[in-house]
């Protein structure tokens, strides 16, 4: 039987695609994990495929529901049974809110919670699904849906400035519906790696977080390291991470001549040691929403070489935390990092006085908790 303290605790669903390594997984596992369980009864939807799966699992008083029709990919049919079922799960069960993440989730679960009678949609942009680097059809037709969709959905949480900026371009915001929320992580091994940073010395080491999807651009990233030796033969580079692309990544290392250089590690858990000791962090990205992995980075002190998109400039100050540079431009991006590893000194002592000011508890998951919850209430 239900106490009286149950029924005034709010239910709440979360929607997202797949539960892979990812921002918005990493986001979400962070929101889930601490949400209070006296004041909300916690369910999630998404496919049954991913590397956080277990860790969702492993998260007390979660409810998860499978659907293996949520796929990335577009299959009417698919997205229609995806639809139906998340609908029927969500009528059966009553939710106050549906609070979706990721593209196709996002979609799909508004229209089912708009349909089942949710009176609170939550919509967190990732990242927007429309880019410049997508067809014109493409881009007018996840246009046009995002435009569509803000119409039944109650609050619109953004991740970084330049999503704000698009959304009001476009005309998909409207004032009073949308807010801007920037991550927030567990700061507390990313400052041990900063505190242990100085105290190290740090090898020729240059990192990169990988989900090897075309967005991720990893064929710039290995043009980049094939520039770096031309000029610097004692850089090693290791790539965290998996997806889709990686078979083809790796073809590409040895076709390339760069095994043994370049090291493909898979996803590593806690990324706080290779940070702790690494000389650069690269992000190679057409497109993004803000990455963690560049929060992460920034917060444990390492110098940044990343490609001008989504909210990189939210986080890193340019030639004071690291360059930026523009997409697809691997030439400029393997000057930008030999300009880093030949004045290492001169960086590391501006990183130092940008790291001391920095508001570290802002970049934090509680600071993130409070806002999304003035958002649920």
């Amino acid at each position: 039987m239900k106490n009286k303290e149950d029924n005034k605790k709010i239910k709440i669903l979360f929607i997202i695609t797949y539960l892979e390594l990812g921002g918005a997984q990493k986001h979400l596992l962070s929101l889930i994990k601490n949400l209070d369980r006296k004041k909300y009864f916690i369910y999630l939807c998404s496919s049954p495929d991913g590397y956080l799966r277990e860790k969702f699992f492993r998260l007390p008083d979660l409810n998860l529901y499978f659907i293996p029709e949520l796929k990335r990919e577009i299959s009417f049919i698919r997205d229609f049974q995806a639809l139906l079922k998340i609908y029927l799960y969500i009528k059966n069960n009553r939710f106050d809110i549906v609070h979706v993440h990721s593209p196709k989730a996002s979609f799909i679960g508004r229209w089912a919670a708009y349909f089942a009678g949710v009176r609170k949609i939550v919509y967190t942009v990732h990242g927007w699904p429309f880019h410049k680097y997508m067809p014109l059809v493409y881009y007018n037709l996840f246009l046009f849906i995002e435009k569509i969709t803000s119409k039944i959905t109650q609050n619109i949480i953004l991740v970084s400035q330049a999503d704000v900026a698009t959304g009001l371009k476009n005309k998909i915001l409207s004032k009073g519906k949308f807010c801007l929320i920037h991550y927030g992580i567990e700061t507390k091994s990313f400052e041990k790696a900063w505190k242990k940073r100085r105290l190290n010395q740090i090898s020729h080491t240059i990192i990169t977080i990988s989900s090897f999807k075309p967005q991720k651009n990893m064929f710039c990233f290995l043009e980049m390291v094939r520039l770096i030796l031309k000029n610097k033969q004692n850089v090693k580079f290791i790539v965290l991470g998996e997806g889709p692309l990686k078979g083809e990544v790796q073809n590409k290392v040895d076709s390339m001549g760069l095994s043994g250089k370049v090291i493909l590690e898979g996803w590593v858990d806690d990324v706080a040691d290779l940070f702790r000791d690494s000389s650069i962090f690269v992000l190679t990205s057409l497109w993004e929403g803000l990455p963690v992995s560049l929060i992460e980075a920034v917060i444990s002190g390492v110098p940044v070489v990343v490609t001008n998109t989504g909210g990189v400039f939210d986080i890193v100050i340019e030639n004071q935390q690291g360059i930026v540079v523009e997409p697809l431009n691997a030439v400029q991006m393997s000057k930008s990092c030999l300009q880093i590893l030949n004045s290492y000194k001169d960086w590391e002592d501006k990183i130092r006085k940008n790291r001391e000011l920095m508001n570290v508890f802002y970049w934090s998951d509680k600071r993130m908790m409070g806002l999304i919850e003035k958002v649920y209430k």
